[in-house]
């Protein structure tokens, strides 16, 4: 279904954030997900120049000596966020998510490149006052990282985590992914408009209702489906409220204002990104294994 994170599970971008962690503070041991009570904090805005709006939240430490930047997946918004609050708390890490154009309360943007947005990132740093700062990529939130990587000084951005993210369709193809996906990644190229209204025909009117439980109760049948990954299932099922209340968030407010920001985004994920990865060195964790 449409509102699954189509590329994979947000619930493991914790890992990114943690193996974040290990690298800019030389942790040990770091423990778990913090399992405490805490409000959704509210939507902040910032106009850019360009006269276009970013929705934006703050999470953890709000007076951290660090910030970290995250990506969230698609469809999605800043509140997906939300589920890393905790872990920021604990740690004095502070996490600044924005909806990317057309999702969350952004403004949507005609034409938009992937390149473009690190130049929203940094008109987002500098308004915050923010000097230097990682990045955690989730999903579809991979190729705005990498872009990032390759338009911001190393003097501002000091490292970047990717979780499950989506790869270059268009060099390495799409075997393996979900039916579903597949076909949307492809629709959207040529086809945005049809995708847009396919997103807000099976999710808008379930975003826009005032019961929230509606939303939940959609993404918890997703999760039933047999084509779900067992891990994914059980990650679910293990999620604690704030988890859970993160995803739900995520994806209702992602898709709130219609599916036209998405299904761009869509379009932009299933085509060339602008740059290319094979000079880019990374280090990859995959379960116990690092290469």
């Amino acid at each position: 279904m449409l509102f699954h994170s189509i590329f994979s599970s947000p619930l493991l971008a914790i890992a990114a954030f943690l193996t974040l962690l290990v690298v800019w503070f030389k942790r040990d041991e770091l423990g778990l997900w913090v399992q405490d009570e805490e409000k959704l904090p509210p939507t902040r805005y910032f106009v850019l120049p360009d006269q276009r709006q970013i929705a934006y939240g703050i999470y953890g430490a709000h007076n951290a000596a660090f910030t970290v930047f995250y990506f969230h997946g698609c469809p999605s918004s800043h509140h997906e966020a939300f589920l890393l609050s905790g872990a920021g708390r604990r740690y004095g890490v502070r996490i600044v998510a924005s909806s990317r154009p057309g999702s969350g309360g952004s403004t949507f943007r005609d034409n938009g490149a992937i390149l473009d947005y690190p130049d929203d990132v940094l008109a987002l740093a500098d308004h915050l006052n923010i000097t230097k700062f990682g990045i955690v990529a989730v999903s579809g939130g991979a190729p705005y990282a990498f872009a990032c990587r390759q338009r911001i000084p190393r003097s501002r951005l000091t490292g970047m985590g990717i979780v499950a993210g989506i790869y270059p369709v268009t060099s390495l193809g799409t075997a393996g992914m979900k039916l579903p996906s597949r076909v949307m990644l492809r629709v959207a190229t040529w086809f945005p408009g049809v995708v847009a209204w396919l997103i807000d025909r099976q999710l808008g009117a379930v975003a826009r209702d005032e019961d929230e439980r509606k939303m939940e109760a959609l993404l918890v049948a997703d999760m039933q489906q047999d084509s779900t990954p067992q891990n994914d299932k059980l990650a679910w099922e293990a999620a604690s409220p704030e988890i859970r209340k993160a995803v739900v968030m995520g994806v209702r407010e992602g898709v709130k204002y219609g599916g036209r920001g998405p299904a761009w985004e869509m379009r932009s994920l299933g085509s060339h990104w602008g740059f290319e990865l094979h000079d880019k060195k990374l280090l990859g964790y995959s379960g116990l294994m690092r290469n």
